[in-house]
C-alpha cells in the first residue's frame, strides 16, 4: 500500500511538473512615476515587448511562469521643457532598454491571474530631453500583476509593471521635495505556448 502511495504522489507531481515553453511579443505604454505609483510622467511613450517563457505547474491551477523579456521602458517621447520653468517628470525624456526576467505566479487556467517581482537589467539608456544624470544602477526590481485569456494554445495578456527602484534622483525646485524616479509600464501581450 505504501509502494502505491508513492508511485501515486511521484506520478502526480511528474504529471504537474512538466514545463511548457512560449514566445511572446506586444506593445508597452510606458513612462516615469515620482515614488511607488506616485505622480505619472509619459506622454505617448510606446515600446515593445519580446520574449520567452516556461511555465511550471505547481497545483492543477497554480503555476511558476518566469519569463525573459526585452522591454522598451522610460519615457520615450521627447519633450520641449519651457526655458526657465521648473523641471517636470514629464520633462525627463529616457529612454531605457531593458532584460527583464518576471517571476511571476499564474493562478487559474483559461481565464488567470499573474502576478510577482521582477528583475530587469539596464541594457541601454539615452536621453533626449533634459538630463539629470545617468541611471546609476544597471539592475531594477519591481512588481508585476495582470490577467489573461487562453484559447487553444494562443495566449493574451493585459498587465501592468512599477519599479520599486529609484533609477534618478532629483530637486523639484518650487517645493525643494526630491522626486524619485522609478519605472511604470502598461503591457498588452500575445504569445503561443505549446
Amino acid at each position: 500500500m505504501r509502494k502505491w502511495l508513492v508511485f501515486v504522489a511521484f506520478f502526480s507531481i511528474s504529471a504537474f511538473s512538466q514545463p511548457k515553453f512560449g514566445v511572446f511579443a506586444g506593445m508597452n505604454y510606458s513612462y516615469l512615476t515620482d515614488g511607488f505609483a506616485g505622480q505619472i510622467g509619459g506622454e505617448n511613450s510606446k515600446g515593445i515587448q519580446l520574449g520567452a517563457l516556461c511555465e511550471l505547474a505547481l497545483t492543477p491551477k497554480i503555476s511558476f511562469r518566469p519569463k525573459l523579456v526585452y522591454s522598451q521602458q522610460g519615457d520615450r517621447s521627447k519633450t520641449s521643457k519651457l526655458e526657465g520653468s521648473s523641471t517636470e517628470l514629464t520633462d525627463l525624456d529616457y529612454q531605457l532598454d531593458y532584460l527583464n526576467v518576471p517571476l511571476d505566479f499564474k493562478f487559474g487556467k483559461k481565464i488567470y491571474l499573474i502576478t510577482g517581482p521582477q528583475l530587469g537589467f539596464l541594457i541601454q539608456q539615452k536621453c533626449s530631453g533634459v538630463y539629470v544624470g545617468k541611471v546609476p544602477s544597471g539592475v531594477e526590481l519591481g512588481l508585476n500583476i495582470g490577467t489573461g485569456f487562453t484559447v487553444y494554445h494562443v495566449f493574451v495578456e493585459f498587465g501592468i509593471f512599477q519599479g520599486l527602484s529609484t533609477l534618478l534622483n532629483y530637486p523639484y525646485e518650487p517645493t525643494g521635495a526630491i522626486v524619485d524616479v522609478r519605472n511604470g509600464l502598461a503591457k498588452f501581450t500575445i504569445g503561443y505556448q505549446l
